[in-house]
């Protein structure tokens, strides 16, 4: 058990290297606002790769959260709908955290691996945490 143990520790390590290097990547390039949602980007869990996934489509089925970009502003789908040919601004409430309302697919995505980075960090180093206390309890008694 404690040969996984180190071997789990070293991966952590490994990955916190990554997210730290992810995230400079980031502040480097300027992509901190290439996902100007959390936890998903633009409303999706995978991010869309050019600007004109997030046009308005008519007869286009948008779920809750989707985000379009009008007018140099960010519009998020209220509920799940199916557009009509025209947009309709009852269905859309304006993306308020920010202003930033620019798509770069290289801004995107840089943003999008730091935070893939960041959550798979996260699992070894809880399954870490974890095996830590059940190690302390083992060692102290």
């Amino acid at each position: 058990m404690k040969k996984h143990f180190r071997t789990l520790a070293k991966i952590a390590l490994v990955l916190v290297y990554l997210v730290i290097i992810a995230g400079a990547v980031v502040r480097m390039t300027g992509s901190g606002m290439g996902c100007p949602d959390w936890p998903k980007c633009f409303g999706y869990y995978i991010p869309p790769t050019q600007a004109s996934d997030l046009e308005f489509k008519p007869n286009h089925n948008y779920k809750k959260g989707i985000v379009i970009i009008k007018e140099e502003g960010l519009l998020v789908a209220k509920n799940e709908f199916t557009s009509s040919h025209a947009l309709n601004i009852n269905n859309w409430k304006p993306y308020t955290e920010h202003d930033y309302a620019t798509f770069n697919a290289t801004h995107t995505w840089v943003e999008y691996i730091n935070r893939l980075f960041g959550a798979l960090s996260g699992i070894p180093i809880l399954i870490f945490t974890i095996i830590s206390f059940w190690f302390g309890e083992k060692t102290s008694g």
